[in-house]
This record gives structure tokens, sequence and C-alpha cells, in this order.
């Protein structure tokens, strides 16, 4: 109390000699202008430097990038719009933990800070995983900067990051493209080296067959042969149609039409493996532009998938409806796509094999060949259409196969 009575006795002492130095009512009027002056200017820097901080902030909360800064003991001390959103906090209640407790991995998060602020190492372009404030996984690319005070003190740490669960679904696809293409070649020269000696043991064969009286037993393992080479020609038909499958011939037709063929020709399977069959079509839904041979295919081997997943039996679920939003791929000429869930109730599918089931010889079946799926997502990206999957263990999976939204001509 007494430091602010001193100085503020001081003040008094300093006005009483600024009046005692004016001669004239002249002398007063102009310290006021002077003054009067001085505090325009003053508050027009203010308003200058107002406006500054204003247009850096709203870019700093509005841009799409992720920013958070931390002390330099680990401490976050902000966040911007980006990052909040993305971590599912609020600028009320942002985390009170270091900045590790933003990591799925606190021992990878603990060496990236310790790295940061120990060993004074930034980072360009570096992965990572995030998670939210509701347990989401969130895999992220990210950059840092120090943060300094006056050029050169430093006083923490900005991480910039992004979400790049796109760009890490788009890396996966493109990797699963160039292993189906590849192995595609390969089984197509395979397959066809070996359909010629397989042609020629089954007409072999089939005379050995005839050489044996009806009752010979020797004749039945001739016949099993036969059966096996047959066997054995379905599937590198089957490995033709997946090397090589024949150009899409494109029309307009009824997707409520096509399913409810498909449920017709599998009824009495449903009823023998105790599946109840739901479908939901969205009123007015466009017609879909697709090859309609090879829609049928895929859907049916969707749904053989679904019936395999349960073998106690359970709820098939469709859904299809219109998606105005969705760009199913580069270049569409027209927004909007025809989406089509398929939706069990069976055993889901474990995170760490998901990947794997459209890869070609995958299968957890144990009469399986595992190519049911990859031929599957062949025949869609020949049709310019995708597949998605989602799946909870124990609860169910859902396929997400996306046709693009293509206008009827004679509507036009």
């Amino acid at each position: 109390m007494s430091k602010y009575l001193e100085k503020k006795k001081e003040s008094i002492i300093r006005v009483n000699r600024i009046i005692d130095s004016l001669e004239s009512e002249q002398d007063v009027r102009d310290v006021l202008e002077n003054y009067k002056f001085k505090h325009e200017k003053l508050k027009k820097q203010y308003e200058q430097l107002n406006k500054v901080f204003e247009f850096h902030k709203g870019i700093i909360q509005n841009i799409s990038s992720c920013i958070v800064t931390m002390d330099m003991q680990g401490k976050i001390t902000f966040m911007n719009k980006s990052a909040l959103d993305l971590t599912g906090f609020t600028a009320e209640k942002m985390p009170d933990d270091d900045f590790v407790s933003l990591f799925s991995d606190k021992e990878e998060g603990t060496r990236i800070v310790n790295q940061l602020l120990h060993e004074k190492v930034m980072f360009e372009s570096k992965e990572t995983n995030l998670i939210s404030k509701k347990g989401r996984i969130v895999p992220v690319g990210f950059s840092t900067a120090q943060l300094k005070e006056n050029g050169s003190e430093e006083k923490g740490i900005i991480f910039i990051f992004r979400d790049i669960s796109d760009l890490i679904n788009f890396r996966n696809q493109m990797e699963r493209m160039d292993r189906l293409a590849t192995l595609g070649e390969l089984s197509a020269g395979i397959a066809h080296e070996i359909r010629n000696p397989l042609a020629g043991i089954k007409t072999s064969a089939q005379v050995l067959e005839e050489s044996f009286s009806p009752g010979d037993f020797r004749a039945q393992l001739v016949s099993r042969i036969v059966k096996e080479i047959d066997r054995s020609n379905r599937l590198l038909q089957r490995f033709f149609n997946f090397a090589k499958p024949s150009r899409p011939k494109p029309g307009f037709h009824s997707l409520q039409n096509i399913l409810e063929g498909i449920q017709i020709l599998l009824e009495p399977r449903l009823s023998r493996k105790k599946i109840k069959f739901f479908a939901e079509y969205e009123e007015n839904l466009p017609d879909i532009y697709i090859d309609e041979g090879q829609f049928e295919q895929v859907m049916l081997n969707l749904i053989l998938n679904a019936f395999d997943a349960m073998p106690n039996g359970g709820n098939l679920n469709i859904k299809a409806f219109y998606d105005v939003q969705k760009i199913v791929y580069e270049g569409q000429r027209e927004p909007g796509a025809i989406a089509i869930y398929i939706e069990d109730t069976g055993k889901g599918i474990l995170p760490d094999k998901i990947e794997k089931i459209f890869n070609p010889f995958y299968t957890t079946k144990s009469d399986g060949v595992g190519l049911g799926l990859s031929i599957s997502t062949r025949l869609l990206e020949e049709n310019q259409s995708k597949i998605e999957v989602e799946s909870v263990p124990d609860s169910g999976t859902t396929f997400k196969v996306y046709l693009p939204f293509v206008k009827d001509k004679h509507q036009e």
C-alpha cells in the first residue's frame, strides 16, 4: 500500500510542476492539445494492433490444420478450434494432463515430447496416432516448431497436425490394387498354362472310364478324377474372372428389383439358416448405372459372406439410399452416390484382420479360396464404384457399397 501511495504522490508532484510551469491560458491549451494529439495517436495505434491481433487470431482459429502449444514442462497451453474439434475437447475444458495424454501410445508420446523439449529435435511430416476424449484413435501427420518470445527466448513447442485417416485408407487401397494387378497377371498366366494339360487329362480319363464295366471300382476312381478336373477348371475360371474380368456393359437398372431377385433366389437358404432378411429402400431412389450381371455377382458374394458369418442365425439388413454429398471417384461428373449397406449380426471381424479380407487368397473359411471379396472389389472398380467395411467383433459387420450417381439421359 505504501508503494502505491508513493507513486500517487510522485504523480501529483509531477502534475503540479507542469501546472506551475504554465504562465498563461494559452500554455494550458497547448498542453491539452498536445495530450489530446498523443491520446488520439495512441488510440489509433491500439486499434491497428487490435486489428492485427484479431486477424491473426482468426487465421489460427479457423485454419483447417490443428494447432496445439505446450510450455517447457510439457503442459498444454493452447488448442485452436480444429484441434479441439478433432480431439473432442472445448476451449473451457482443455486436457489438464501433459501433452503426452493426447497420444494413443503413451510410450511413443513420452519419447516424442522428450525429443522436442530436451533434445531440441523438431519433426517434419511425421505420423502418429492421437486419442480423442471419447477414446477414438485418430491417425495424424504432424510437424513441430519452437515457440519463442522476443525472437530468442524459447517458451514452448508448437505442434501442428492433421487427420490423415482418408490418406491412410487411400494408401491401403492403392497397395491393394497393386497387389491385385500383379496377382491378376500371374494368375492369368498360370491358369492358362494349367488348363491345357487338364483338358488332355480329362479326355484321357473319360476314354479310360468307358473301357471299364459299370460295376468296376476303377471306373468310380476315374469318374472321381473327371469330377476333380471339372472342379479345378471351375477354380481356374474364377482366376480368369479375377485377373481379366469382362468389360462392363453398364445400363440403368432398378436396385430394388435386382436385390429382390437375389432374395427370392436365396429364400430356401435363409429359412434353413434361420436368418431374417430386412430391406429398406429410400423413396424415389435413383436407378443405378452399372453392369447388371457383375453387380449381381458382387451382391451375391457379400450376402453369402453374411450368411457364413451367422452360422447360428441372425439378421441381415440391407439399406439403400441416395447420398447427395458422396464422391465415389475423382472426376465424377455429377456429385452423389447410391449407397448400399449390407449389415449382419454375426461374429464380426477383428481389427487386425479387417484390412486383409480384400487380399486375394485370404480366407478364414476351411473350404474357402479367398477370392470372393477380391473379385467383388475388382468388379466394382471396373464399374467406377467402391466398397468399404466396418466391423465390431461379436456384434456384426457392415459392407458399404457406393455406386456413382449418373443422371438418366432419357430424363434430361
